[in-house]
């Protein structure tokens, strides 16, 4: 159950099997749509005689800081150079390890041919002889001046790294003639290289290039795009030739050395890495370069890792310029950084590219994406979700991602949470229940790339340990960034209102500027720690893959308001024998609540971060999705005591002087005593901050919707509201004013749609259960909390549950998107305009 020090006493309003009978009731309203089983006995708390069977090492996902390709200022940045410094301030650590070039090359880099392995020298030797390398002048024939002293642009003047690469590929040939190229390499200036999306921001100075064996090395070392073939561009030199599913290794190259051309070096290259992992779904990882004038260092990204090489002298350090190249151009695609379990398959209808992918040993043809935001970020758990079809022509829906060491996997954890279950009285019903509420795994497991399951240290890296490797900054501070210096990097500004967004409505959606098109996105918060700029962000992680049975709609893309309900009111069931289990889901959004429109229910998802009581071995970290996040997990403390503290507080009246609003407030007599914290609980994540987040959920749609019949009044007014309560910030205090509130929902009568008064109704009730559960619940605090007070579940439904008169005015509302109802607001007072001209 839940931390010893929460009271455990027996309810005195209703009985426990009155609850129970209730929760698993049918819905009056909706006979067709409700049937569950309808257990006879409540589950007893009191009978979990051992704890949940997950073992010691399930873990609280690492916090991390809030993601900068989250942000507004991300999605619908229209310069590149944004993105850049947004990306390097909310997305990579600002110290990264530096590791011996030496490392790299046994750990990092793609192994020799085995063909190869003694010929390094040798080569190095034909290329003298063959006069590549200039002995007399001590280096590369290709380079009669260092780049410092060149005359002519980047572009150009690598243009020899080029010929060294071919030189030394013929060569090795020559040793060995069955060697098969795979990689060419490519220095083309700052040249775009494009997806499927069409961005083309992304702009390398150079790259390797995957060969395919029916698309040969043309003259000029281009090859054509394994997933593009009808592109007319293809094969040719233009721009478009160049797509990011075929590069690896971009490069970025200065004529000059000096801090600040290595700083946007690096700022470059962090973004053509990051572009790479992101949009391509086939990635595992990505190497990269840079050069300031003969000064090279090479990197790597993987999705838990950003390391780079202690800097060699690529005009001097021959051998190892030789060796890398060996390396990179008959290396496999696995090594470097392909997954062989997910291949291009085709282009959909909608001129995206579509996937076939492994998963236990079956195959599933991507449809759409369903949620891929997450990779847009370089280091993280880049979870991605398509709709797929099997062999067989069913339709399922397949998760990927990179889960930490550590970590159960999903199929797993709904294991662990139907055991528990089972361990109540009439447990065995009541587990058949939940099933009923949860998706279905029919097929998952780690991904194994080689026979090895996929990890970023062991197979990645050979097991090295990254953070055995010095500590550098990523970016080398410049006396002119430390001028005028006001805050983090990493923080956001007021202009980011939707720095935190989780599902996207569509693709189209998904980088929408329009503050009224928000979609929240998932993240793991926590307060920065004490010198946690200087501490190294790794995370190590599996790759995992599973595949569910039910493909169902998320709340946010679900049009009628009855079937949101009735999906919510399905939930609140789940969790209430997920709560009665000792489980708490953590993470409760509009983007894992679920209409499944086959069955005619509601479905709870995305279980990563849900937590069994007992596993308390660490302080609680911010989880969860931050629009729908409890008020008291967004600040991470527990909140009530403390009003309750100033409600109970004597006020002495002060006198009104007549000026200003402020002169005119009751003052707080301070002499009231505050219990002390030193010994007190720790902050948990409880029931009751699941029950909240789903009465947020309706909030948002609610807010972000209009009934097609219905628009709201006063659509400025919304607005203002949206803003505050949906910021995506970690914005505890107008959140937790509204939710205490009585008069907020009555007052968002006046600028929601007028026929939102019923589910308004609802809300209410809700609201005013949640309030004084919490109220009861920390009565006790900071000595403990009263976890008898949790279990609201019945009362939340009872409205919904006796009255079908609410499911049935419920049932005549259809919504629409304000974003929609703003262009047509717009188009109509245009046409208004217009009409008015002709007139005059």
């Amino acid at each position: 159950m839940f931390p010893a020090t929460l009271a455990h006493t027996a309810h005195s309003e209703e009985s426990e099997s009155d609850r129970a009978a209730a929760l698993m009731q049918v819905t009056a309203s909706r006979p067709t749509r409700f049937h569950t089983p309808e257990p006879t006995e409540p589950p007893q708390p009191s009978l979990l005689s051992h704890p949940p069977s997950y073992p010691k090492s399930f873990s609280h996902t690492p916090a991390t800081k809030l993601r900068g390709t989250s942000s507004g200022a991300y999605l619908t940045a229209s310069k590149v150079e944004t993105k850049r410094t947004i990306l390097l301030s909310g997305d990579v650590p600002r110290m990264i390890p530096e590791i011996s070039v030496d490392s790299y090359f046994e750990r990092v880099l793609p192994p020799l041919a085995p063909a190869l392995t003694n010929h390094v020298d040798t080569i190095l030797t034909t290329l003298e002889r063959k006069g590549v390398v200039d002995v007399d002048r001590d280096r590369w024939a290709a380079f009669p001046l260092d780049p410092a002293e060149a005359t002519e642009h980047e572009g150009v003047v690598f243009q020899g790294l080029t010929t060294i690469f071919n030189a030394v590929v013929d060569i090795a040939k020559e040793i060995e003639s069955t060697l098969e190229q795979t990689f060419c390499f490519l220095v083309t200036g700052p040249v775009p290289v494009y997806s499927d999306r069409g961005t083309g921001d992304s702009q390398p100075d150079g790259f390797n290039k995957i060969i395919f064996t029916n698309s040969p090395v043309k003259e000029d070392g281009s090859v054509a795009s394994s997933a593009l073939q009808e592109q007319p561009s293809i094969g040719s030199r233009s721009a478009k030739n160049h797509f990011v599913y075929d590069i690896v290794n971009p490069q970025q190259f200065k004529l000059q050395e000096d801090t600040s051309r290595t700083n946007d070096d690096v700022a470059k290259l962090c973004y053509d890495m990051t572009q790479i992992l992101a949009l391509d779904p086939c990635r595992r990882f990505t190497f990269g370069t840079t050069i300031e004038n003969c000064t090279t260092r090479l990197w790597f990204l993987s999705h838990a890792t950003l390391l780079k090489t202690a800097p060699f002298d690529f005009m001097k350090d021959r051998r190892r310029l030789v060796r890398l190249f060996l390396s990179l151009a008959f290396a496999s695609s696995a090594n470097m950084g392909w997954d062989p379990t997910i291949t291009f398959d085709h282009m959909g209808n909608d001129d995206r590219r579509q996937y076939k992918i492994e998963v236990d040993g079956k195959y599933y043809t991507t449809l759409r994406v369903l949620s891929d935001f997450a990779a847009d970020s370089p280091l993280g758990r880049a979870t991605r979700v398509w709709k797929v079809i099997n062999d067989e022509g069913n339709i399922h829906v397949l998760k990927d991602v990179w889960l930490d060491h550590g970590r159960m996997e999903e199929h797993k954890i709904r294991e662990a949470i139907l055991e528990d279950v089972q361990r109540l009285k009439n447990g065995q019903r009541y587990a058949e229940v939940l099933k009923n509420y949860m998706f279905t795994p029919i097929a998952y497991g780690k991904v194994h790339v080689g026979g090895l399951a996929d990890d970023t240290t062991d197979v990645m890296l050979g097991g090295y340990n990254v953070v055995e490797g010095d500590m550098v900054p990523l970016i080398t501070p410049t006396p002119a960034a430390n001028k005028n210096t006001t805050g983090s990097m990493g923080m956001r500004t007021p202009a980011d209102r939707d720095s935190l967004h989780s599902h996207p409505l569509s693709d189209a959606d998904e980088h929408s500027p329009n503050p009224s098109s928000r979609t929240p996105r998932r993240t793991v918060l926590c307060a920065p720690d004490k010198g946690g700029e200087n501490k190294l962000t790794h995370h190590r992680r599996y790759h995992y893959r599973v595949v569910f049975k039910e493909y169902a709609t998320t709340i946010y893309e679900e049009r009628g308001l009855d079937n949101i309900f009735h999906a919510i009111a399905e939930v609140v069931k789940a969790l209430w024998i997920l709560h009665k289990a000792g489980w708490v889901h953590r993470d409760i959004s509009g983007g894992n609540i679920y209409w499944y429109e086959e069955r005619q229910t509601g479905l709870i998802g995305d279980f990563e971060y849900a937590r069994g009581s007992t596993d308390r071995g660490r302080h609680d970290v911010r989880t969860g999705t931050p629009f729908f996040m409890a008020a008291e997990a967004l600040a991470q403390k527990y909140q009530f005591k403390a009003r309750q503290l100033l409600n109970i507080a004597e006020i002495e009246d002060a006198p009104d002087f007549g000026s200003t609003w402020a002169d005119n407030q009751p003052v707080l007599n301070a002499t009231y005593a505050t219990p002390s914290l030193e010994d007190a609980v720790p902050f948990y994540h409880n029931p009751l901050h699941d029950l909240e987040s789903v009465w947020w959920i309706i909030i948002y749609v609610l807010f972000f919707n209009d009934d097609v019949e219905s628009l709201s009044p006063a659509p400025e007014a919304r607005q203002h509201q949206m803003d505050r309560l949906f910021s995506g910030q970690l914005e505890n205090m107008p959140r937790f004013s509204f939710l205490t509130d009585p008069e907020g929902l009555s007052e968002a009568r006046q600028y929601l749609s007028s026929t939102f008064g019923v589910a308004l109704d609802l809300l209410e009730n809700f609201r005013a259960c949640l309030e004084t559960a919490y109220d009861k619940s920390e009565r006790t605090y900071p000595q403990k909390i009263d976890e008898t007070h949790f279990f609201i579940h019945n009362s939340l439904l009872k409205p919904v549950l006796q009255n079908p008169a609410y499911m049935e005015r419920l049932s005549t509302i259809k919504l629409v998107p304000v974003k929609a109802t703003a262009m047509k607001r717009k188009g109509n007072t245009e046409q208004d305009g217009r009409s008015i001209k002709r007139t005059r």
